[in-house]
Formats: structure tokens, sequence, C-alpha cells
């Protein structure tokens, strides 16, 4: 197993534009969808973009475990996984889906922040 270096301030950026980025949508999503009168499908919704917003930290710290990257990424996906859907409970089955599809972009924000920065380095 090869040893991994923890995250340099030059890594952290694209974590920290994709958690604004989740921030910003999750505000976004819950203001709108309450003006549509849907506010629980706009908290649910935004509740899954602030909680994949914690996933790029999360990954962030735990690959400087001396723990393989694929059980913690495991770990981290599963737990993110259970709370989305306990949250999703809490504002109603129906409305499970909305938070696991917050999870889900925030998922693709990360992905964007990154592969934006990795085409910015020379």
């Amino acid at each position: 197993m090869t040893a991994v270096s923890p995250p340099t301030a030059e890594t952290r950026r694209p974590i920290r534009v994709a958690a604004v980025a989740c921030v910003v949508a999750a505000v976004a999503a819950a203001a709108i969808l309450a003006g549509l009168r849907q506010p629980l499908a706009g908290g649910a919704l935004a509740s899954g973009l602030l909680l994949g917003a914690v996933n790029g930290a999360a990954a962030a710290r735990l690959i400087a475990l001396p723990i393989p990257f694929v059980t913690s990424s495991l770990l981290r996906i599963v737990t993110l996984s259970m709370i989305g859907i306990a949250i999703g409970l809490a504002f109603g089955i129906e409305r499970i889906w909305l938070v696991i599809l917050g999870l889900g972009f925030a998922q693709l924000a990360l992905a964007g922040a990154a592969l934006r920065a990795s085409l910015r380095r020379p």
C-alpha cells in the first residue's frame, strides 16, 4: 500500500469551491421551491445539497488515515446515504429522493470543481 500525502491548500480549493456552490444552490433551491409553495421539497433538496457539501471535506480528511481508500470511501458513502435517507424520512417518505438528488448534485459539483482545477494546472 502506498502512502498518501495529506491535502494541500491547492487540493483543498476545489473542495471549498464545490462546498460554496452547494450552499448557494441549497439556498436557491429552498427559496425557489418555497416560492412555488413546496417548502418541504425545497428543504429536502437543500438538505441533500448541504449534506453533499460535507462529502469532499470528509474525503480529504479520511484519505490521510492509515486505512485503505476503498474502505474509507465505502464508509463515507454509506454513512452519507443513510443520513440522507434519515433526513428524507423527516421530510416525508415521498421526499427521500429529493435529498438523494441533492447529494448527487453535490457530487457533480465536486467533480466539476476538481475537473476545472485539473484543467487549470500547467
